[in-house]
């Protein structure tokens, strides 16, 4: 299969789960479930199970340099700033607000790919990049009486959602250069639940739930974080991380077709729209799959 195919193929699975996986977490808040402690559960619990997969099955993706250590603990502490923030605002807001702002990563990328990595930004690129905005936007508009519903702590908390998104795409794909994604991601989260752990300890965050909720943790566990975020990294090692981005803001299209067929949500015509100009913005950038071959340079490898 060809690379761009299938890095297009791992994003897309990433992003189908993490649709569903905000309406999943705003359940829990709503059964006043802290954002901080669903954070640190889900860290927690990601790290456990893909250590154990990996001990069994793949011992030697545990396996790194002491020189490692330190680009892997950045790395993690980026994924759970991510994560973080993202629950944050979708407790401050909603989930089309936060998904929205969070977002606005793919023109942070696309930014810092022009002036640091010397990506060519043609028209392609930012038509493709407008298409996915301004359809994010219609998508969050496009219920009568709705739009942004934002305070400012959501509001700073959304655009920090969208800095770490674009930061830990850009960082992980320098460690793709010489470490396997798996390994990225075992070590990346377990430097992220140390740190979470110690700001918020376990004998605070895993107690008072019930049974119901830990169905939940374990869910969005697995099916929000370990499979889909070793999706979009398997993706991004096959894409540049402007392709990577632009691709990955299928997320609201995916929520918007979930709340369609499950929760039976009327999906409006400026909402219709909107889906349909984030899928041609991503078709679009992908019939030019020259433009994902950005390949790492030596000021691009990692500092590993």
């Amino acid at each position: 299969m060809h690379q761009y195919v299938r890095g297009f193929l791992f994003l897309v699975g990433a992003t189908s789960l993490w649709g569903i996986s905000g309406t999943v977490a705003k359940y829990l808040f709503n059964q006043q479930v802290d954002p901080f402690h669903l954070v640190t559960v889900r860290l927690t619990l990601s790290f456990l199970i893909l250590f154990a997969y990996l001990a069994f099955a793949k011992p030697d993706l545990l396996r790194v340099k002491k020189s490692d250590l330190r680009y892997l603990t950045i790395l993690g502490l980026g994924i759970a700033m991510v994560q973080f923030s993202y629950f944050y605002t979708i407790s401050q807001t909603n989930v089309a607000t936060a998904v929205f702002l969070q977002y606005l990563a793919p023109g942070m990328m696309v930014a810092y790919a022009f002036a640091f990595q010397g990506e060519r930004v043609g028209g392609a690129k930012l038509a493709a990049l407008l298409l996915t905005l301004g359809g994010g936007y219609l998508i969050l508009v496009g219920v009568p009486g709705g739009g942004f519903a934002v305070n400012t702590r959501g509001f700073i908390s959304g655009i920090v959602s969208a800095l770490s998104l674009a930061f830990y795409t850009i960082y992980g794909k320098i460690g793709l250069s010489g470490l396997n994604p798996w390994t990225l991601l075992v070590y990346g989260f377990g430097f992220g639940a140390l740190g979470a752990n110690l700001l918020t300890p376990p004998w605070v965050t895993l107690v008072g739930h019930s049974a119901n909720e830990w169905g939940f943790f374990l869910y969005i566990a697995v099916f929000a974080t370990v499979i889909p975020f070793g999706l979009y990294f398997k993706g991004l090692k096959d894409l540049s991380t402007v392709i990577t981005g632009l691709t990955s803001t299928l997320e609201p299209v995916v929520a918007a077709a979930v709340a369609f067929l499950v929760l039976g949500e009327r999906m409006y015509p400026l909402q219709l729209l909107g889906c349909g100009m984030i899928l041609s913005g991503v078709v679009f950038i992908q019939c030019l799959p020259r433009a994902g071959a950005v390949k790492v340079t030596k000021t691009q490898k990692s500092p590993i």
